[in-house]
């Protein structure tokens, strides 16, 4: 991973766009083997790149582990969503074949509703990233993170099983409309046990290998103080957390910034 120190918002868009100019070259010569760049705004510098079930638990879960999670909380939320969703009653997939986990669309749904995932979400839009990462009035550090990712930057993917393997299984799901306003996709990484079982484990593991040509990854860091100057920037651009979320509660969020954080600069 390559980290980028900047002074300035005004820096990391310059950097942003060229890097997105470059990257669509590269990929008009070999689309096919070259993934959309795609990024994530962290509001602490020192965060790692973890999963909210990372963050939730210190388990380890196995891929069919975590399906039984799924397939116990899903009549509770069919209940209460009056939403259904077709799940088969018992894990099937062949986790050694790389693609969408099985139940990828109820998989992202709780993601985008605070339920512990296995899934790492990133978008498309480095401003919605930077909403992500400034948005927040109460963070501790004088830093913040925006990163950008690249999963196949060349002739596709090496490694064994044994080894943590970031899979992206793309946008292309029907899940809740905030994945696609917030121009949502996902990753997730696994790996195989002695025992042949694959359990979800760190994105971290495999950046630490440092591949040039399979996910790439840049972290841009900031000064928080930037965050008016961003925020008001985006805010003009639409992208506020009821734009992006749509409840009432960031509704409230978005007015209670218009209202009392804007009008007091």
């Amino acid at each position: 991973m390559d980290t980028v120190e900047l002074r300035t918002f005004e820096e990391f868009e310059t950097r942003a766009m060229l890097l997105l100019q470059r990257h669509r070259h590269r990929r008009g010569v070999n689309m096919a083997a070259i993934s959309p760049v795609l990024f994530r705004g962290q509001a602490k510098a020192s965060w790692g790149l973890k999963t909210t079930l990372e963050r939730h638990s210190t388990r380890q879960f196995s891929t069919e582990d975590y399906y039984k999670v799924m397939l116990a909380v899903e009549p509770t939320v069919e209940s209460f969503t009056e939403r259904r969703w077709d799940i088969a009653d018992r894990y099937t997939r062949n986790d050694g074949v790389p693609g969408a986990p099985q139940g990828y669309e109820f998989m992202a749904y709780l993601r985008h509703h605070d339920f512990p995932s296995p899934l790492l979400d990133w978008t498309h839009s480095f401003y919605i990233a930077a909403f992500f990462a400034f948005h927040s009035q109460n963070a501790d550090e004088p830093r913040i993170a925006i990163y950008s990712f690249i999963e196949y930057y060349g002739e596709g993917k090496t490694g064994c099983a044994q080894e943590a393997r970031i899979v992206g299984p793309g946008h292309y799901v029907r899940t809740h409309k905030r994945h696609f306003l917030q121009q949502s996709e996902y990753t997730y990484c696994t790996k195989q046990l002695l025992d042949g079982r694959y359990v979800y484990c760190s994105h971290e593991e495999a950046f630490a290998r440092n591949d040039s040509e399979q996910d790439v990854l840049t972290k841009f860091v900031m000064p928080r103080t930037e965050r008016f100057k961003v925020l008001d920037k985006l805010r003009m651009m639409n992208i506020t957390a009821y734009s992006l979320f749509g409840s009432e509660e960031s509704l409230m969020t978005t007015l209670a910034y218009q209202e009392i954080e804007g009008k007091l600069l």
